[in-house]
């Protein structure tokens, strides 16, 4: 009796399989020219698959645990800006060396707002379809560099989108399918790991009298003397090192504007660089509720 589920979920899989097979190659029949000879079928077949192969490359959906790091405490702190323009949250989480060689480690964390942009149906009697509702990032401020949307999109595809806007003005309709959804953000980060914050989890090696606490707060003298200070709102982390523990803590600026909205949600990366693939060992998506200033 066990093996009766057993043998029903590999039949469901094959059945799926072939459903997704027969799918495929209805689409690449149904592309094809009408004077195609078989050469060539063969031929744009393997375009396509070299195509789909290069948009699947060095794309990792899932962490691959390193034995040897482990992350925890991770907090959050909001914040007046110094400035008095905005108001900053603070992330701050624990690299854990488990071993007693020094190593390095590449983090990105990424806060943003995310808004559900609700569809409506076409008919009168109910307002919106929540299965359709698209999900949009309002803003985003990533650390250690800023990040824009057409550098996640492409320059095409941002200009399209300012098209479909101006046209969603017009015919009073809603046209937002292309903006970045977080999926976008977080692909184009797992596929591009080198301009993340380096960071040196040491083992039984101790930091160095410079290395103790670094950050990329740098501010001029005539920034020190006023009573305001604007570089403040360009600090983006700062990195303590102790043996065997290492605290990073982002600080990601959010500037007054009308329609006012702070962070509701927090993307921390970390990356092994040393690794030839699947350098993603540690990923953590979490959403904040009623963050107080401290």
């Amino acid at each position: 009796m066990k093996l009766f589920p057993r043998l029903v979920s590999s039949l469901l899989v094959l059945l799926l399989a072939s459903q997704l097979m027969a799918e495929g190659e209805t689409t690449a029949t149904a592309a094809a020219p009408p004077d195609e000879t078989p050469d060539q079928a063969v031929t744009r077949r393997k375009d396509r698959r070299k195509v789909l192969n290069e948009s699947l490359k060095d794309q990792q959906s899932l962490p691959t645990e390193d034995s040897n790091l482990e992350v925890k405490n991770i907090n959050y702190l909001k914040t007046y800006a110094s400035s008095g323009r905005g108001e900053f949250l603070n992330v701050t989480f624990d690299l854990i060396n488990k071993s007693e060689k020094t190593k390095e480690y590449l983090v990105y964390v990424l806060a943003l707002h995310e808004a559900v942009v609700p569809v409506p149906y076409p008919s009168n009697w109910r307002a919106d379809d929540p299965q359709k509702n698209i999900k949009i990032i309002k803003f985003q401020k990533l650390s250690p560099e800023l990040l824009e949307d057409k550098i996640v999109i492409g320059e095409k595809t941002t200009a399209d989108m300012a098209n479909l806007k101006y046209k969603s003005v017009l015919n009073q309709s809603l046209n937002r399918l292309d903006e970045p959804g977080l999926d976008n953000f977080i692909n184009y980060l797992i596929k591009n790991p080198d301009k993340a914050l380096k960071v040196k989890v040491f083992g039984n090696e101790s930091p160095a009298k410079s290395e103790y606490i670094t950050s990329n707060l740098s501010t001029l003298k005539e920034e020190r003397d006023r009573d305001v200070n604007y570089a403040t709102e360009n600090h983006t982390w700062t990195i303590q090192n102790n043996k065997f523990t290492t605290t990073v803590t982002t600080h990601h600026f959010s500037l007054y504007r009308n329609d006012y909205l702070f962070f509701n949600k927090i993307l921390v990366l970390v990356f092994d660089p040393s690794r030839p693939n699947q350098k993603l060992v540690y990923r953590s998506l979490q959403t904040l509720n009623g963050l107080n200033f401290k």
